[in-house]
Protein backbone atom coordinates (compact mmCIF):
# COMPACT_ATOMS: atom_id res chain seq x y z
CA UNK A 1 0.00 0.00 0.00
CA UNK A 2 1.25 3.45 -0.93
CA UNK A 3 -0.66 6.53 0.12
CA UNK A 4 -3.60 4.36 1.11
CA UNK A 5 -3.82 2.74 -2.33
CA UNK A 6 -2.97 -0.91 -2.99
CA UNK A 7 -0.94 -1.78 -6.09
CA UNK A 8 -0.38 -5.22 -7.61
CA UNK A 9 2.81 -5.90 -9.55
CA UNK A 10 1.29 -4.84 -12.89
CA UNK A 11 -0.02 -1.66 -11.27
CA UNK A 12 3.46 -0.89 -9.96
CA UNK A 13 5.03 -1.29 -13.41
CA UNK A 14 2.27 0.80 -14.98
CA UNK A 15 2.85 3.54 -12.40
CA UNK A 16 6.61 3.44 -13.04
CA UNK A 17 5.98 3.79 -16.79
CA UNK A 18 3.52 6.64 -16.25
CA UNK A 19 6.34 8.44 -14.46
CA UNK A 20 9.06 7.43 -16.94
CA UNK A 21 7.93 5.87 -20.24
CA UNK A 22 11.60 5.33 -21.19
CA UNK A 23 12.24 3.01 -18.20
CA UNK A 24 13.33 -0.13 -20.07
CA UNK A 25 13.38 -2.43 -17.04
CA UNK A 26 9.78 -1.55 -16.17
CA UNK A 27 8.74 -2.43 -19.75
CA UNK A 28 10.57 -5.75 -19.45
CA UNK A 29 8.96 -6.51 -16.10
CA UNK A 30 5.49 -5.59 -17.37
CA UNK A 31 6.04 -8.05 -20.22
CA UNK A 32 7.12 -10.81 -17.85
CA UNK A 33 3.97 -10.11 -15.82
CA UNK A 34 1.86 -10.68 -18.95
CA UNK A 35 1.54 -7.19 -20.39
CA UNK A 36 -0.84 -4.38 -19.56
CA UNK A 37 -2.10 -0.95 -20.41
CA UNK A 38 0.23 2.05 -20.53
CA UNK A 39 -0.92 5.51 -21.50
CA UNK A 40 -4.32 4.18 -22.50
CA UNK A 41 -2.84 1.61 -24.90
CA UNK A 42 -2.81 -2.16 -24.33
CA UNK A 43 0.52 -3.96 -24.72
CA UNK A 44 0.97 -7.73 -24.96
CA UNK A 45 3.79 -9.41 -23.08
CA UNK A 46 5.85 -9.61 -26.29
CA UNK A 47 5.13 -5.96 -27.17
CA UNK A 48 6.32 -4.88 -23.71
CA UNK A 49 9.58 -6.79 -24.02
CA UNK A 50 10.09 -5.48 -27.58
CA UNK A 51 9.61 -1.96 -26.23
CA UNK A 52 12.15 -2.67 -23.50
CA UNK A 53 14.68 -3.85 -26.10
CA UNK A 54 14.02 -0.84 -28.32
CA UNK A 55 15.07 1.29 -25.34
CA UNK A 56 17.96 -0.93 -24.24
CA UNK A 57 19.04 -3.45 -26.89
CA UNK A 58 22.00 -4.53 -24.73
CA UNK A 59 19.84 -6.00 -21.95
CA UNK A 60 20.57 -9.74 -21.84
CA UNK A 61 17.72 -10.32 -19.41
CA UNK A 62 15.17 -8.80 -21.79
CA UNK A 63 16.51 -10.91 -24.66
CA UNK A 64 16.16 -14.01 -22.50
CA UNK A 65 12.62 -13.00 -21.57
CA UNK A 66 11.68 -12.45 -25.22
CA UNK A 67 12.83 -16.02 -25.83
CA UNK A 68 10.76 -17.27 -22.89
CA UNK A 69 7.75 -15.47 -24.41
CA UNK A 70 8.28 -17.62 -27.49
CA UNK A 71 10.41 -15.31 -29.60
CA UNK A 72 8.86 -14.18 -32.82
CA UNK A 73 9.21 -10.65 -31.68
CA UNK A 74 10.66 -8.03 -33.98
CA UNK A 75 13.41 -5.82 -32.61
CA UNK A 76 15.06 -3.15 -34.72
CA UNK A 77 13.20 -4.37 -37.79
CA UNK A 78 14.52 -7.92 -37.43
CA UNK A 79 12.52 -10.96 -36.28
CA UNK A 80 14.05 -13.21 -33.64
CA UNK A 81 13.15 -16.82 -32.93
CA UNK A 82 13.12 -18.18 -29.41
CA UNK A 83 16.58 -19.71 -29.87
CA UNK A 84 17.94 -16.56 -31.51
CA UNK A 85 16.80 -14.58 -28.45
CA UNK A 86 18.71 -16.88 -26.09
CA UNK A 87 21.80 -16.69 -28.30
CA UNK A 88 21.58 -12.90 -28.35
CA UNK A 89 21.29 -12.87 -24.55
CA UNK A 90 24.40 -15.05 -24.29
CA UNK A 91 26.33 -12.92 -26.77
CA UNK A 92 25.68 -9.97 -24.46
CA UNK A 93 26.24 -11.87 -21.22
CA UNK A 94 27.96 -15.26 -21.50
CA UNK A 95 27.41 -15.72 -17.74
CA UNK A 96 23.60 -15.56 -18.00
CA UNK A 97 22.75 -18.93 -16.46
CA UNK A 98 19.04 -18.62 -17.24
CA UNK A 99 19.72 -18.07 -20.96
CA UNK A 100 22.01 -21.13 -21.01
CA UNK A 101 19.31 -23.23 -19.34
CA UNK A 102 16.61 -21.94 -21.67
CA UNK A 103 18.77 -22.53 -24.74
CA UNK A 104 19.31 -26.11 -23.62
CA UNK A 105 15.60 -26.59 -23.02
CA UNK A 106 14.72 -25.10 -26.44
CA UNK A 107 17.15 -27.44 -28.14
Amino acid sequence: EVGGQAFDKIGCYQRALALDPQFAIAWNNLGVAGGGEVGGQAFSKIACIQHSLALDPQCATAWNNLGVAGGGGEVGGQAFTEIACYRRALALDPQCAMAWANLGWAG
